[in-house]
């Protein structure tokens, strides 16, 4: 038997899965591979996966295969962007699927003014300075104790099932959608700090949650469901067939001839984006990881923000690379018009606020459009959710935790630990919130490629739960034994519903950097130091992903990154400008 369990473990390669995954689940994949140019089929075979073949987190589902195939993905797509605007042939990519993993985790290992006494990150006493650098949008004090932190997490209901709850930007209304006091600041630990959503959850019924959540205080919020359970549920059952994302041609306008966005000096196959024009509507981590991926390659982005609106401010560090910052207010006619100067010039709008509320200002993915039915060519229109643009739950608002909880990969998680009862459990990282950059970034270059060749207009839509079905349905769960040893090797820790990500990121950070097996995570290589002129610090952050051969693309960002309203609400004459006055 030991020999059987060695030789599973000996046999099992994360670089050839990766490539499996590239080549029959997303560039295979029938739910959406008639959207991407034919020729990014071709680059796959230069790309090349290396790293350690085991995997190193203690995560049941296949996160590492999953970003190192979306990010292969990605190149084959900017191959045949290269190629079709600039007629210049790649040679091949590198991705190392241990370096792909800091990916999704890109949001908690940086440090700005490494090696100094002085320095900031996560971890150090010196991150109150953050505030110094990063204005705070954190009006609602969202996170200022442990007890408001445990808003969000996953309880036991009176029914015996298990709710993902979920305070977002405000906990106020969830506290109040569950009879609990907006604050216990004496709690100080997390086992106290817990308590009182245990035991209040364990009076209300399920359904009866979800209609609190949804229905009456508007908050995220959802039953946790297995993956089968989701399947067979009418909104999981409308979404069924949709791949990665869906992307659709406008034609309303008949002057949206076939083109490619203007050029400027830098427009090269090594920066294949530049003269791209993208305003960023958007929040969190999902879509404003669209927008950096674009600014990766080049382009130029504009993301506008509210001076009246909570923002969750220590995102930005990771999020904002690459973006001018600026703040308008929607409410007000200026503000509106302002914006929409902003879309007029660009071709690329993304948004990720909850469905309709952009809507209400004249700014949905339709009207978008309608703004440029004036030029010679058209735009793409963007939009991000949580549930899907399909169903009965379409219209909710969710994050990350919420998505997960919904499709079934917390369930997933909880069982491989041993749970019972289909007891959720969060997976740790916000992977489904970085994927869908991901996944969005492939149809935005897409997007562009059509329009280059047909023109129009598109609308792309992307979901955190497109991207957990894909997860769920093509790239799986780790073998048996494979998952018992990556446990074992991490402690066999067991997490439970409530540990909401919070707790459990500090414990996960704990493990890693215990371990041996966490080293090859955090090798230095993975790492790069960015000079910022925009906050006058130096910043050590994880490199771009993919490298390609000799060169031929350079990712990098045109500008650093920053808090809200720094910039003016303007495109610049030159694109390289730091600050927008």
């Amino acid at each position: 038997m030991a020999g059987t369990i060695n030789s599973t473990i000996e046999s099992y390669s994360i670089q050839s899965e990766s490539k499996k995954l590239l080549e029959q689940s997303l560039l295979g994949n029938p739910r959406f591979n008639n959207q991407l140019p034919h020729e990014a089929r071709n680059f796959a075979s230069r790309i090349s996966f290396e790293g350690s073949p085991l995997p190193t987190l203690a995560i049941n589902w296949r996160f590492a295969e999953s970003a190192a195939s979306l990010k292969g993905l990605e190149a084959c797509v900017i191959s045949a962007l290269v190629k079709r605007r600039y007629g210049a042939e790649l040679k091949g990519a590198r991705i190392n699927t241990d370096h792909a993993q800091l990916f999704f985790m890109s949001a908690f290992v940086w440090t700005i003014d490494p090696d100094t006494e002085h320095s900031i990150s996560l971890t150090s006493q010196n991150v109150q300075r953050l505030d110094d650098l990063f204005p705070n949008y954190d009006f609602h004090k969202m996170s200022s104790s442990l007890y408001r932190q445990c808003a969000t997490g996953i309880y036991r209901t009176k029914d015996g099932r298990f709710f993902q709850l979920h305070g977002s930007m405000n906990p106020d209304p969830t506290l109040n959608s569950i009879g609990l006091p907006l604050d216990r600041p004496e709690l100080r630990t997390w086992d106290d700090a817990m308590k009182p959503f245990i035991e209040r959850l364990a009076t209300i019924d399920s359904e009866r949650m979800q209609h609190l959540a949804s229905d009456v205080y508007k908050q995220a919020g959802v039953i946790c469901e297995t993956v089968d359970s989701f399947r067979t549920t009418e909104h999981g059952r409308a979404n069924t067939d949709i791949g990665l994302f869906k992307l659709r041609r406008v034609t309303r306008h008949e002057s949206h001839r076939p083109c490619w966005w203007p050029a400027t000096e830098e427009s090269s196959p090594s920066r294949p984006l530049a003269g791209l024009k993208v305003v960023d509507l958007t929040r969190v981590i999902a879509a404003p990881a669209v927008t950096r991926g674009l600014a990766e390659l080049g382009a130029s982005v504009m993301r506008v923000t509210s001076p009246n609106i909570a923002d969750f401010t220590v995102l930005a560090v990771d999020m904002s690379w690459g973006k001018w910052q600026c703040s308008l207010d929607l409410t007000t006619d200026e503000g509106k018009e302002r914006l929409r100067d902003l879309i007029r010039e660009a071709d690329v709008v993304v948004q990720g606020y909850r469905p309709g509320v952009l809507d209400k200002h004249g700014f949905g993915q339709d009207a978008i459009i309608d703004l440029v039915r004036n030029r010679d060519r058209g735009i793409v229109s963007v939009r991000s959710n949580t549930y899907g643009w399909d169903g009965p739950w379409s219209g909710r608002s969710g994050w990350q935790q919420i998505s997960d909880a919904c499709v079934g990969i917390s369930a997933g998680f909880g069982r491989a630990m041993g749970l019972k009862e289909n007891e959720a459990v969060t997976p740790i990282f916000p992977n489904s919130d970085y994927m869908v950059g991901i996944a969005g970034v492939v149809a935005v270059l897409s997007a562009l490629i059509q329009r280059a060749e047909t023109g129009g207009s598109y609308n792309v839509d992307l979901s955190l739960n497109y991207y957990n079905q894909w997860l769920a349905d093509e790239v799986g769960e780790y073998p048996g034994k494979i998952w018992e040893d990556v446990w074992n090797r991490n402690g066999a820790r067991v997490f439970r519903s409530y540990h909401g990500m919070n707790y459990t990121l500090r414990e996960y950070f704990g493990m890693i950097l215990q371990k041996s097996g966490g080293m090859p995570l955090l090798d230095p290589s993975f790492f790069e130091d960015r000079e910022n002129k925009a906050v006058g610090s130096v910043f050590r952050t994880v490199k771009p992903i993919i490298k390609f051969d000799d060169d031929e693309v350079v990712l990098k960002y045109n500008v650093g990154t920053r808090g809200n309203g720094r910039d003016a609400p303007k495109w610049p004459e030159d694109l390289t400008t730091e600050i927008v006055i």
